[in-house]
């Protein structure tokens, strides 16, 4: 296979916060190697997710922990004969840096203005992505609407519905779902109370020493009877300004998605999720910017 035919992924993000003045400052790294000031990012490292990728290479090229918001696009490139695809996130920096980088790969860390941050960068590639940040704005909160990872299938399952299991593929899917919701930042987590469900959270809810929110109003037996509960459930999280996680169902979580941002923009996203997807919307002041579809863990 030719090396232009093989592409590295890698993924990083835009590394922000407020100034003393609330103004907002984006952190850039000065690579030696390169000479070169660019944001935050680095390779994937084996079975790795691309968000939980970013979210590593900042706190090692920064040394600062994060709060991720919404995806901000990719860009690609080719380098030294090899294809390279790049994803960005917004991220929010967490008090003070906790650890320095390895001086080899960045020597210094510069905090400046979006517009200083903008001339200051070496690659245009990386300009476009400070004006996605610039356009999503800051300041929002997620609610991520996790379908249930994969679970035995109802004919080969003979007792309630509701206790049918995670099969063996969605147990794995269940481990490897905390890094790829580590980075938002957490605070509760939502679920319905059919066993595929409990089982596809327990994984999370362990590592992140959470006491986990089941309710009816999110399973399939309310849904037959009330199409609404559900989504009124996912409004009043939003509305209580909580990043949460809920674990639901097909076509529980369309149709909420569907009634949160209308038909039209829910025709440019998709009909339904698969075992262990996710959409993550991202809202602020009762508005949802964003949409990030996630998928499945890998296995």
């Amino acid at each position: 296979m030719d090396s232009a035919d093989t592409v590295i992924y890698a993924a990083g993000a835009v590394l922000w916060r407020f100034d003393t003045d609330n103004k907002i400052e984006i952190g850039l790294i000065h690579r030696p190697r390169y000479d070169d000031w660019s944001l935050p990012k680095g390779k994937l490292d084996p079975n790795e997710t691309m968000i939980g990728c970013a979210y590593r290479e900042v706190l090692e090229e920064t040394g600062y922990s994060t709060v991720f918001g919404p995806e901000l696009g990719h860009v690609t490139y080719e380098a030294d004969g090899v294809n390279k695809l790049v994803k960005y996130w917004s991220a929010q920096a967490v008090g003070v840096a906790t650890g320095k980088p390895n001086p080899q790969e960045v020597d210094q860390i510069m905090w400046l203005s979006p517009a200083d941050a903008r001339q200051k960068l070496t690659l245009d590639d990386d300009r476009s992505i400070i004006d996605f940040f610039l356009e999503f704005g800051v300041g929002t909160t997620p609610l991520v609407l996790l379908r249930h990872a994969k679970a035995v299938k109802r004919e080969d399952w003979d007792g309630d519905d509701g206790d049918r299991p995670l099969a063996n593929l969605g147990q794995i899917q269940a481990k490897r779902l905390l890094s790829m919701y580590l980075p938002y930042g957490i605070e509760v987590i939502h679920s319905s109370d059919a066993a595929r469900c409990i089982e596809t959270i327990e994984p999370l809810v362990r590592s992140l020493d959470m006491h986990p929110i089941f309710s009816t109003d999110l399973s399939e037996h309310k849904f037959a009877k009330d199409k609404e509960a559900a989504l009124d459930y996912a409004q009043d999280l939003m509305n209580r300004g909580e990043s949460a996680i809920i674990c639901s169902h097909n076509p529980i979580l369309p149709k909420v998605l569907q009634k949160l941002i209308g038909k039209k923009n829910f025709k440019m996203i998709g009909p339904d999720l698969k075992p262990a997807e996710a959409w993550v919307l991202h809202h602020r002041d009762g508005e949802i910017i964003a949409v990030d579809w996630v998928s499945a863990p890998n296995t």
